[in-house]
């Protein structure tokens, strides 16, 4: 038998492994001339949109799309103001269906239009930017992280938190032993007064000027407008949004997954307590407890995920392992991670990375930089289109991320203890769960889900 592998050995391993998330090459980029710009289509351009329009105007905007005329007309002029050939489309699979001489697209819509739209992108062979969360379900996920896979292009999902400085900290610290075993992670949205999702199914209206609402609707199913969806109301309810765990996991949740391996493992448990979802819309109230086996030399840990009154840890006490204490020392910030050295904090977004308390960051001191740095998240996506480097949070990446996520909405909605099989992205224990991991899109958006 050969000499035993020592832990420093496992720890170079493990970071070498993780890194390789953010090196080498990942798509096949086209040759780009000196001074050539990159040619964009943008689709949703209202909202969320606009920073989308800011980042293509730097380059080259051929197209755009929206389905609401009056949400986005401040968008549209500004485009026709820079580009004056750029064509608008209300539907953008006639967009994918003209446009033949783009190089990207950056998709900023309502988390339904997500795969579809991608998925588009991603079977022309066009580099894709996405807003967070990925996508709606959980096959979409997976399937988007397959195509962008087989066309090797640059792909970049919205969470700039991940190409931070301190996301990278956490993982620093947390992959050279600063903490020791990390047994559970605490994550959070904002409170109340930040989350943008509706919890009433709203009454019958008049569909507002502008508005294709047949398109707005695109492959979920067909239900008359009602007041409390636009123009952002969309993301508590069940057929258009994630909720509020799909609204802040990809941000909040993000160091979890990243700094503690959680996308490499096989399965998982995962349960639901608190508020149920009503027929329309998803649950703010809630309890979602992840359990993760062995990944690598990374031993087995809790994920929580604590929103409404849950995040109030004085009425409803976090169960934790560990010192009640020092959660609710925490209890202030976005994420929190427990080892058996000691802990660590992050704020929105994961910045303000640092050990908590500050005399245990001043004793362990600043962990060793193995990871690359980020220029920006917008640029790493630009800069992978360009030469053919992988962005920071690619779609191999972003799709497990949103994985994980969905697994804990699937549980918001089955109020059963569940295990899943990361390899064959199915539930083990229940067909139930199992009927939820893919949609049955209307007639005409059928595309991507044979």
């Amino acid at each position: 038998m050969g000499n035993p592998i020592t832990r420093r050995e496992l720890l170079r391993v493990g970071v070498a492994a993780s890194a390789s998330l953010l090196v080498g090459p990942a798509a096949m980029a086209r040759t780009f001339a000196a001074n050539e710009k990159i040619r964009f289509a943008c689709i949703g351009i209202g909202g969320m949109g606009g920073k989308g329009v800011n980042v293509a105007s730097g380059e080259q905007i051929v197209a755009a799309a929206d389905v609401d005329a009056s949400h986005s007309a401040g968008a549209v002029k500004r485009i026709k103001e820079k580009f004056a050939d750029a064509k608008i489309y209300t539907d953008y699979r006639k967009l994918f269906d003209e446009q033949k001489g783009l190089d990207a697209v950056w998709v900023a819509t309502p988390d339904h239009h997500h795969f579809p739209a991608a998925y588009r992108a991603l079977d022309a062979g066009l580099a894709v930017y996405c807003e967070k969360p990925l996508c709606h379900d959980l096959y979409e996920a997976r399937k988007l992280r397959e195509l962008a896979k087989a066309k090797k292009v640059a792909t970049q999902m919205g969470n700039q938190g991940h190409s931070g400085e301190h996301i990278r900290l956490l993982c620093e610290w947390i992959w050279q032993g600063s903490l020791g075993d990390v047994t559970e992670a605490h994550v959070r949205p904002p409170y109340k007064q930040m989350d943008f999702g509706s919890r009433d199914p709203g009454q019958p209206a008049e569909v507002p000027k502008g508005l294709d609402w047949d398109l707005w609707q695109g492959p979920v199913k067909e239900r008359e407008f009602r007041t409390g969806i636009v123009p952002a109301k969309w993301r508590g309810w069940l057929d258009y949004g994630t909720g509020l765990l799909g609204d802040w996991f990809c941000h909040n949740g993000d160091g979890a997954v990243w700094a503690l391996k959680l996308y490499e493992a096989d399965t998982c448990e995962v349960e639901c307590e608190g508020e149920e979802p009503n027929a329309t819309n998803w649950p703010h109230e809630v309890r979602v407890s992840w359990k993760f086996p062995n990944r690598g030399d990374m031993v087995p840990c809790i994920m929580r995920w604590s929103s409404g009154e849950y995040n109030d840890y004085n009425a409803k006490p976090m169960p934790s392992s560990v010192d009640p204490e020092r959660v609710k020392a925490a209890a202030s910030q976005p994420s929190a991670y427990y080892g058996t050295k000691g802990m660590a904090v992050s704020g929105w977004w994961m910045n303000g990375t640092r050990l908590f308390p500050e005399s245990f960051m001043k004793e362990v001191g600043k962990p060793k930089a193995v990871l690359p740095r980020s220029k920006g998240h917008e640029a790493d996506f630009l800069n992978a289109i360009r030469t053919g480097e992988r962005s920071s949070a690619d779609f191999d990446y972003s799709a497990r991320l949103t994985e994980v996520m969905l697994v804990g909405n699937v549980a918001n909605l089955v109020r059963e203890k569940l295990t899943y099989d990361f390899r064959e992205g199915k539930f083990t224990n229940s067909a139930k769960a199992n009927a939820l991991v893919k949609r049955q899109p209307r007639k005409g958006w059928e595309l991507g889900y044979a």
